[in-house]
């Protein structure tokens, strides 16, 4: 049986993801999602996010994982049955766990969801 995502995969996209970003090739699939999950951020313009994600791929190793065993296949109309990336981990950048989805297509970063994880409990 073969098991994928391999560790060697995740590392792959997670590197891709940030080549993606730095070179401002990012968009959301579903932007009217953005628009609260970047609120609860404080974020208030939504181009300081790819600046944000960046920041935040250095802190993701292949270990945080969240996704499906193959990963799960986008219903969102612009990315639909495209694969998705999901990660959860402590951010010292944000002092909360955070969760961030996300597909690659065509070396374009393609924005699913970040927001805190909504099942760890936050350091006050």
């Amino acid at each position: 049986m073969y098991y994928r995502p391999t560790k060697h995969e995740l590392l792959t996209k997670l590197k891709s993801a940030t080549l993606a970003l730095q070179e401002k090739r990012a968009l959301f699939a579903n932007p009217s999602k953005v628009v609260g999950e970047l609120s609860a951020l404080n974020i208030g313009d939504s181009s300081e996010v790819w600046n944000l994600i960046l920041n935040l791929l250095k802190e993701i190793q292949p270990k945080d994982y969240k996704g499906k065993h193959p990963p799960e296949r986008s219903y969102e109309k612009t990315i639909k049955g495209k694969e998705l990336f999901a990660f959860l981990w402590w951010s010292p950048t944000l002092k909360k766990t955070m969760y961030l989805k996300f597909a690659l297509i065509g070396g374009v970063f393609w924005y699913v969801s970040l927001h805190a994880d909504k099942f760890s409990e936050e350091v006050k």
